[in-house]
């Protein structure tokens, strides 16, 4: 969770005896939430546009399944400042249903990465709950499982 408007601290959500729980991070149907995370970029990367997609999943409740999931990111190199603006957010509405199942949104738009990115970069990336939208009508916590990223590489390896 983000120090600033964050979600919820991860919650772990028991299932039954020899299945999976259920570890997320919770997001609020009324307000926008925020977490973060980062990720030291490979060699490879071509320090381009990337895309996300979200998986997620949501407790009990009748109807109105939409949630609107957004990410946006900046690049630090070694030695820069990591107080730093991040670039411009995506946003991605995806429809939930059944309870306790696991969703997977589409991709998102391409995310122009904050920052000069350079290779073997850290990039610092914030996700949120779009709860404001009207397109968001999930009236219950929507769980956050994990985030995909999809990168476009310049060479097969790291070397």
């Amino acid at each position: 969770p983000s120090a600033t408007g964050g979600c919820e601290p991860l919650t772990v959500v028991p299932i039954a005896a020899n299945q999976p729980d259920i570890i997320t991070l919770d997001f609020d149907p009324t307000t926008a939430e925020y977490a973060q995370f980062s990720i030291p970029m490979p060699k490879k990367w071509n320090e381009g546009t990337i895309t996300a997609r979200f998986l997620w999943s949501h407790g009990s409740t009748a109807t109105n399944f939409d949630v609107v999931w957004g990410i946006q990111a900046v690049a630090v190199s070694n030695n820069d400042a990591i107080g730093v603006a991040f670039g411009t957010a995506q946003t991605i509405a995806d429809t939930g249903g059944v309870t306790n199942n696991l969703y997977k949104s589409d991709e998102t738009a391409a995310i122009t990465i904050g920052g000069s990115p350079v290779a073997e970069d850290t990039v610092f990336f914030r996700v949120y709950r779009l709860a404001t939208s009207g397109s968001d009508t999930l009236a219950i916590d929507a769980r956050l499982h994990g985030v995909i990223l999809f990168l476009t590489t310049e060479s097969t390896t790291d070397a």
